[in-house]
């Protein structure tokens, strides 16, 4: 495998040359500074890009396109990271040699169609796919609450005290009325123009025939723009945050929400996910074996972190009448380890666990696209540095990472059909 990067016309591009795969990968990340506003605009545009072009009039011939490139269709997602908004615009495409000749240029053609050529009107977009995707829209928020995890999740992040924490990916549903097909038009301009653009190309590639395919593509157009993020530093917690809601639903949900504080760069590439394999990332985790099976109270239980955010969330399914039982043992678990009470087969466990987990992301094509923009947008660890780092983890180490996470949020969803 070779990377390589080429500083093009006020962009980047991320060349990783390699044979192993049958596909090839492209990823544009649009770098953009966080906005809450941004957040429901983002969605909506997400859906009007893909749903329709100037020259793709609909999403049937959307549809038509991606079956004729051989299922070669735009994945759009968003991120928060501190005090960016990311846009990603991802997309597989098979080996012209399993497929047809000239196949991947067609499927980047529709790919930079997607992005730079908008089904834009007279400075709107066009009115019927317009007026579809808007009632998509509201669709989602009408059924956002069949989501239990993803609501419990999202009314528990509205409490941190950190307002780029505070709102789901996807925005609030009250910002609806304040959208117009004329604000949407300008919210497209503002993302593109004022985007850090970097374009990421993974798989057998000619150099020569990509720059060359660039070079010669007018429709690409990027504005230079610096990197914007920051890695987010939390201020300790002056208080707990507590709240409760109650849903209809079978059980009760918890979400605990805790700050990282002070994270080093080591810390989040390097112990923090043995940590957290540790605790409460697995079903040999510490919470999983204690909270779960050995005491009973909960349906399920699991730790995860935000390297970008420096958060660590646990969810957990449990009848409300366990809530403090379940918290109090929680808690437990973590002093344990903040005490230094970790035992050799445990770390060991973890330890083998993430250099099985690191060699995987080298089997698939879209983890080594996330480890290389992880690298160069947020200066986390290359893949090969990763992998030469886990055996350095000392115990201390943990211990020290534990001692750092303090809890900011305690968030239930109380199941009005929980009967334990």
């Amino acid at each position: 495998m070779e990377y390589k990067e080429i500083k093009l016309d006020n962009y980047n591009l991320h060349l990783i040359k390699t044979d192993k795969f049958k596909s090839k990968f492209i990823s544009l990340i649009l770098v953009n500074e966080f906005k809450k506003e941004s957040l429901l605009k983002n969605f909506i545009l997400r859906k009007l890009l893909t749903t329709s072009s100037k020259n793709l009039k609909n999403e049937i011939e959307v549809t038509k396109k991606v079956c004729d490139l051989y299922n070669s269709g735009i994945s759009i997602t968003n991120s928060m990271c501190n005090n960016v908004l990311t846009t990603n615009f991802d997309m597989e495409v098979l080996e012209d040699k399993y497929t047809e000749d000239g196949l991947f240029y067609k499927a980047f053609d529709y790919f930079v169609d997607t992005i730079f050529n908008p089904n834009i009107i007279d400075n709107k977009f066009e009115k019927e796919n317009y007026n579809l995707v808007i009632k998509s829209v509201k669709e989602y928020f009408e059924k956002e609450k069949e989501n239990k995890g993803k609501y419990a999740f999202d009314k528990a992040y509205s409490l941190m005290d950190e307002e780029n924490l505070k709102y789901p990916s996807n925005g609030l549903k009250e910002d609806l009325k304040n959208i117009t097909n004329e604000k949407m038009v300008d919210y497209y301009n503002e993302l593109i123009t004022s985007a850090n653009a970097n374009l990421f190309i993974i798989g057998n590639i000619d150099e020569k025939e990509l720059l060359n395919y660039l070079a010669n593509n007018k429709n690409i157009k990027f504005y230079k723009n610096n990197n914007k993020y920051t890695n987010l530093i939390f201020k300790e917690n002056t208080s707990i945050k507590k709240d409760e809601k109650v849903e209809n639903n079978n059980q009760s949900i918890l979400i605990l929400i805790y700050k990282i504080l002070n994270l080093t760069k080591r810390e989040r590439n390097v112990v923090l996910p043995i940590f957290n394999r540790i605790f409460g990332g697995s079903s040999s985790s510490r919470l999983f074996k204690n909270v779960r099976e050995k005491n009973s109270l909960c349906y399920g239980i699991r730790s995860s972190y935000s390297r970008t955010n420096s958060c660590l969330t646990i969810e957990s399914g449990i009848s409300h009448k366990n809530k403090d039982k379940v918290i109090s043992l929680i808690n437990k678990e973590l002093d344990d380890i903040k005490n230094g009470n970790i035992t050799k087969e445990e770390f060991e466990e973890a330890i083998n666990f993430r250099k099985k987990n690191l060699k995987q992301f080298d089997d698939y094509i879209d983890s080594l696209s996330y480890i290389k923009q992880s690298n160069i947008l947020f200066d986390n660890d290359d893949l090969d540095e990763r992998k030469k780092l886990v055996d350095t983890v000392t115990i201390d180490e943990i211990v020290a990472l534990a001692n750092k996470i303090q809890l900011n949020v305690e968030f239930i969803l109380k199941g009005d059909k929980d009967n334990g």
